[in-house]
């Protein structure tokens, strides 16, 4: 693939456009790293000690006191899950089952349900139920489900539609009893294997878990119980699992049909309540957690919502992934964007401190089904084994764009107990650790603007003839009106999109244009200012024009905010298609919401530097290589990894591939 060419002048070294100066989260030099439970007992603890930060489990203590032996800096992290609890199947007393045996029904997060037809006794195996079709012809309950009834759970093995029966297993984990007729019985949630949803939305019933503290919530009783972990002097702080937002991502993504969060056994047409509920009990349990173990503990959490005021960092994990992309965003949305989840800009600079804010990359992206019964096969332990140091080197210099900590490891089905990968710039072959020393400036773009030509006709969106050549469509039961507002950024006009009508679907109501040749593998960067009349969402994606609405291009969620703001997202496409159609899906909330100066171009800008005092990191998100000529001489370091790569070799050009980077030494 032919290179692109980039010069770096030294006026624009000195004086480019930066994205923020953080304080540094800790007085450490870089590279900064952590790693998530690491296995204390087969792997060398001299080997773990070599990181900043390190999460373990509780039953780790002894060996935590051991890490701190041998690197009083290191800052170590017990752990627990917001909204989730494992299980062992064939456990019968005590252990990691012990505490779901005495979860309340009412906190655990189930699918839509029925209720007992008859009296059943603790022995009985065909359960007569109300209904197994729901309404809109919902399943409520398939084989392999596992049901909650009051205080037993129950696996099912076979549903009989015309006796509206489940054959089932009595006491799966949770002990059997007898149950009346009306009980009500609904299938668990599951997104890991042997784990059970608990829900921690605002919509959650309370119910007595312990009598001296009442009735409560799963979040207000989950609060109290990870305030304990930190009840050893050796930890210090916690990283919570499982903190995203918007939990209705689970409908598809998991064992989940639907999801009943009052536990009414109504099916939901609109999911979005349940999301802000969501949202404002984890909120709330957060809170909690603060308030139980006051200010000088830590809290970091993985993939959360930005409550920079209560936490002192995200966990990024999973990111980039192998298209350079993160579970929910591009590259470039994740690092610097505007997005609802926070970026890991915004995280370094708005977090509480110290900042413990990661980028934790993956050999392997994949990860389990929740039915999965399988062992996960680690590709470290076969023979020959040689880690993807391309993907490694393109998460470390992401990283290296803030302030934050950098972790490689295998899979997220395991961790860093899968194998602890050491690599020739951690230390600079050997070394030493923090090498590059601090950084002098803030990460910059390479790249201003691309020369490619606009492929939208009318993107000016001035005159009434430029929103002609666009189209407003909107679902039935939906509206949408566009008109030319003279509200604009730099022009005389911009496209006023009045949502009148919606259900709250992003895609039926869409103002659209048509058509546009996109060609697979070939990055394209949209380019937009915005406004809405209040903060929320828009989805931007092309499409085939035509059944079966194949996408090219998912540019993904904007978040806007009510003054105006320029998007600039770059995205790889997907597949080819000669006649495509760009969307951008406003029926998620009614309201109003302008555009203004569109733009759709081949290429990408994702290309950035930063300098620090012991040398330079590069990184290329694109998908195309990248040749950058430096305003200076650096050297190449010296590894044994990637000899081809880090051959020791003073440099004032560099080549890099597709979706990498690099660290350059001063010579």
């Amino acid at each position: 693939m032919k290179s692109v060419i980039i010069v770096i002048l030294l006026s624009f070294l000195l004086l480019g456009a930066s994205f923020l100066n953080p304080a540094a989260s800790f007085d450490l030099p870089f590279p900064r790293l952590g790693m998530w439970w690491p296995n204390t007992h087969e792997q060398p603890l001299k080997d773990i000690a070599r990181y900043d930060w390190v999460v373990l489990t509780v039953d780790d203590n002894q060996a935590a006191k051991q890490l701190k032996k041998l690197n009083a800096n290191m800052v170590l992290l017990t752990s627990t899950n917001a909204c989730e609890l494992s299980y062992t199947p064939d456990e019968s007393i005590g252990g990691e089952n012990q505490i779901l045996r005495n979860i309340p029904a009412e906190w655990f997060l189930t699918q839509v349900g029925s209720t007992l037809r008859e009296d059943v006794d603790k022995t009985t195996k065909i359960i007569p139920v109300e209904a197994v079709i729901g309404e809109q012809g919902l399943e409520l309950f398939i084989p392999g489900d596992t049901a909650v009834i009051e205080g037993e759970s129950v696996l099912i093995q076979s549903v009989n539609s015309v006796s509206r029966s489940l054959i089932v297993q009595r006491g799966y984990v949770r002990s059997a009893a007898a149950h009346k007729a009306g009980t009500r019985i609904a299938a668990h949630i599951s997104f890991w294997p042997h784990t059970w949803l608990l829900n921690l939305s605002t919509l959650s019933r309370k119910a007595v878990m312990d009598k001296k503290h009442g009735s409560e919530t799963w979040a207000e009783f989950h609060a109290r119980r990870t305030a304990q972990l930190l009840n050893d002097p050796i930890w210090d702080g916690i990283l919570i699992d499982r903190s995203d937002s918007d939990e209705s991502w689970l409908i598809g993504s998991s064992t989940a049909r639907s999801i009943d969060p009052d536990q009414s056994n109504r099916v939901l047409t609109d999911y979005a309540p349940f999301d802000r509920a969501w949202n404002e009990g984890l909120r709330r349990y957060e809170q909690l957690v603060r308030e139980n173990i006051g200010e000088e503990k830590l809290v970091l959490v993985n993939w959360g919502m930005p409550n920079y005021d209560l936490l002192n960092g995200n966990n990024f994990e999973g990111f980039p992934q192998a298209d350079g992309s993160s579970y929910r965003a591009t590259w470039n949305q994740t690092m610097f964007g505007t997005v609802s989840f926070g970026s890991y800009i915004d995280w370094l600079k708005q977090a509480r401190q110290p900042n413990l804010s990661m980028i934790e990359t993956y050999e392997d992206d994949g990860f389990p089904e929740a039915a999965s019964q399988e062992v996960y096969d680690n590709p470290c332990e076969k023979p020959g084994f040689k880690p993807n140091y391309q993907k490694m080197r393109f998460g470390l210099s992401t990283a290296l764009l803030g302030d934050g900590f950098f972790s490689y490891e295998i899979n997220t089905n395991g961790h860093g107990s899968l194998c602890l990968m050491w690599f020739d710039e951690y230390d600079n072959m050997g070394m030493g650790r923090g090498y590059l020393g601090k950084p002098l400036q803030p990460a910059k773009r390479l790249i201003d603007e691309l020369k490619a030509p606009n492929l939208l006709q009318g993107g000016e969106l001035n005159t009434q003839e430029d929103l002609e050549a666009w189209s407003a469509w909107a679902e039935d039961g939906s509206e949408l009106k566009a008109t030319i507002n003279k509200q604009a950024v730099n022009g005389e006009s911009s496209v006023l999109l009045q949502v009148n009508e919606t259900h709250g679907v992003d895609w039926e109501a869409s103002f659209s244009y048509e058509p546009i040749e996109v060609t697979q593998q070939q990055d394209y960067t949209l380019s937009f200012w915005a406004k809405a009349d209040a903060s929320r969402s828009i989805t931007v994606w092309v499409q085939q024009s035509q059944e079966p609405w194949q996408e090219s291009l998912d540019f993904g969620k904007v978040l806007l905010k009510d003054t105006w703001q320029q998007y600039v997202i770059s995205v790889p496409a997907i597949r080819s298609e000669k006649k495509a159609t760009l969307n951008f899906g406003v029926g998620a909330a009614l309201g109003k919401v302008r555009l203004d100066e569109i733009r759709l171009q081949k290429g990408s800008q994702d290309v950035y530097w930063r300098e620090f005092e012991g040398g330079l990191v590069l990184v290329n998100a694109t998908s195309q290589a990248q040749t950058v000529f430096l305003p200076r001489t650096y050297r190449k370091m010296h590894g044994k990894q990637v000899p081809f790569i880090n051959d020791g070799s003073l440099v004032k050009e560099v080549r890099l591939l597709e979706r990498d980077g690099i660290i350059l030494l001063n010579p």
